[in-house]
């Protein structure tokens, strides 16, 4: 979720978050910051996120995007967007290590192959574990992101950015139809 939501809407256009290596390595640090990725994960690996990183995770950011999209509207993943993840797991399969009562799967091959491998393996995960029904798009019509919830409460991919937007809005939209008020 947090590779496809690199993308927004700001004043109407679609801006992309990954534009820049710099960007790259801010959003790999704060992955493995967040516990989304483990140091133990890349330990072996030599290198680090790189424009040919950037090159290939933008196309697998488009692949993920549409096939969430996709099942954010009817609840079925296309098959032919899935058969394109796997070939990205295929280019590093993974080994597991065992840590903190969990297995960890750490991908056997370059630091790209590995980075795309984990990122597919996510997406697929997501496919499979039941949790495509928790699938949602933000509420905001200006809005592209995409969010899972398992309450079904939720209507905003961040209620301090969209949910206070629309707020606002629909609270100005009521106090221009009540005037005197």
């Amino acid at each position: 979720m947090d590779l496809i939501n690199t993308e927004e809407m700001r004043r109407g256009k679609r801006v992309d978050l990954l534009s820049n290596i710099d960007d790259l390595i801010h959003w790999f640090q704060t992955l493995v910051h967040m516990g989304a990725f483990s140091q133990e994960q890349f330990a072996d690996l030599a290198g680090q996120p790189d424009e040919r990183v950037l090159n290939v995770l933008k196309p697998l950011r488009a692949i993920i995007r549409e096939l969430f999209e996709k099942a954010a509207n009817n609840g079925i993943p296309p098959l032919e967007l899935i058969e394109k993840l796997e070939q990205f797991t295929k280019n590093a399969p993974f080994a597991y290590k065992y840590k903190e009562d969990r297995l960890i799967p750490v991908p056997a091959g370059s630091f790209q192959s590995s980075l795309l491998s984990l990122i597919a393996l996510d997406a697929l995960d997501i496919c499979t574990s039941g949790k495509l029904p928790e699938l949602h798009r933000c509420e905001n019509p200006q809005c592209i992101w995409l969010y899972l919830d398992s309450t079904g409460k939720r209507k905003w991919c961040s209620m301090k950015l969209c949910g206070n937007r629309m707020k606002a809005s629909r609270f100005k939209l009521k106090s221009e139809e009540q005037p005197g008020s």
